[in-house]
């Protein structure tokens, strides 16, 4: 019975990734091949860009149907909070700026060092929002 399980949870992955689309396995390969601080969600990036990195790494992005996730570090340039969620805001022009939306500050405030992780949007040529997001500091 067990094994008749099993079977059928493979046969169902293999019928999801067979459905037409792009898998994000797949499209990685070529998305990702030379953006080390972008990855599929929840996975971890090769490594994450610094500010004056991202706008050139960003470039060409296609539209996809999944998630992927951006990872940068560098100084905060603002905290602000709704009181229900936290906006970490990293880099300056003429670099693009980068939003963190998450649930906690957890302590951090403009000019600490951080490294931030989450689902890539681009609003416009100069701004992307992480949402969710996770803010850590580079030693954690």
């Amino acid at each position: 019975m067990q094994a008749a399980i099993a079977g059928l949870a493979v046969a169902t992955t293999v019928l999801c990734l067979a459905v037409p689309g792009v898998s994000p396995s797949i499209a990685s390969d070529d998305i990702f091949a030379n953006r080390s601080a972008f990855s599929v969600a929840e996975q971890p990036v090769r490594m994450p860009a610094e500010c004056g990195d991202v706008r050139r790494m960003a470039e060409g992005i296609p539209e996809i149907d999944y998630r992927i996730d951006l990872s940068v570090v560098g100084s905060l340039t603002a905290v602000q909070t709704d009181n229900v969620l936290w906006y970490l805001v990293l880099c300056s022009p003429p670099d693009v700026r980068i939003m963190c939306v998450t649930y906690q500050s957890n302590g951090m405030a403009i000019g600490d060092r951080v490294i931030i992780k989450g689902g890539y949007l681009r609003r416009d040529a100069n701004h992307v929002m992480l949402d969710p997001c996770l803010a850590n500091r580079p030693e954690q």
